[in-house]
């Protein structure tokens, strides 16, 4: 089994997220981490990211699409002259399951639920849906989660994807927390405060920390 990592938005923690879910768990669990779909390389890669981080305890697979410019991946695509094909991302993901089919797969997304992944309007949450993968949601902690996860949450149930948890990326917030848990009926499983400065040693520190109840272990074989 593989778990899906979303975000409510760009630049709200996911890469970070993945790295610190990838140190829990793999000491007990054979993962991999995989973002089909990135772009901004011109300012770095998030698979390079979580290579640095967790390349000694994970396999670290190569992005589908990668592309230089920093926007939408449709409008990358376009700036290219490529095109996304969301089946050819779909058959390198069961490519990846029959290498191994022991690991379980910790997929990053890219953008938003709702970010277009071709000029047709073929969504993240469309891809998702096809890959039939449990959604872990990071947010904000900050003032205005509360709106973009529920909106979020919202879209995940209006299109029957399957929430595995929330994780909240930030100062730590008690009442941001409850509201989003009670709400949203959603089940938050870590909390990732910032980290000064951002290491191997802290994402490890942070790991200890996240989904104490174990909450998200069934996504991993």
């Amino acid at each position: 089994m593989s778990l899906a990592v979303i975000g409510t938005d760009t630049e709200i923690g996911k890469t970070i997220t993945c790295a610190v879910l990838l140190a829990r768990y793999a000491t007990c669990k054979r993962l991999g981490y995989w973002k089909p779909i990135a772009t901004g390389s011109a300012q770095g890669r998030d698979t390079l990211v979580v290579k640095g981080f967790c390349g000694h305890l994970v396999d670290i697979l190569e992005e589908c699409y990668l592309f230089k410019p920093p926007v939408s991946p449709h409008l990358a695509a376009r700036q290219t002259g490529q095109r996304i094909n969301p089946k050819k991302v779909i058959a390198d993901l069961r490519a990846h399951h029959r290498a191994d089919s022991r690991r379980s797969l910790v997929v990053e997304g890219i953008g938003g639920l709702l970010v277009p992944l071709t000029e047709e309007g073929y969504l993240l949450a469309d891809l998702i849906k096809e890959m039939d993968l449990a959604c872990l949601l990071v947010t904000s902690s900050r003032l205005g989660t509360i709106n973009h996860t529920l909106l979020t949450l919202e879209a995940l149930g209006s299109r029957d994807l399957k929430l595995a948890g929330v994780v909240l990326n930030g100062p730590l917030s008690r009442e941001n927390r409850r509201a989003i848990e009670k709400f949203g009926k959603a089940e938050i499983v870590g909390e990732i405060e910032p980290m000064d400065p951002l290491s191997r040693e802290n994402i490890l520190l942070a790991s200890r920390r996240m989904d104490s109840k174990g909450v998200l272990d069934p996504h991993f074989g």
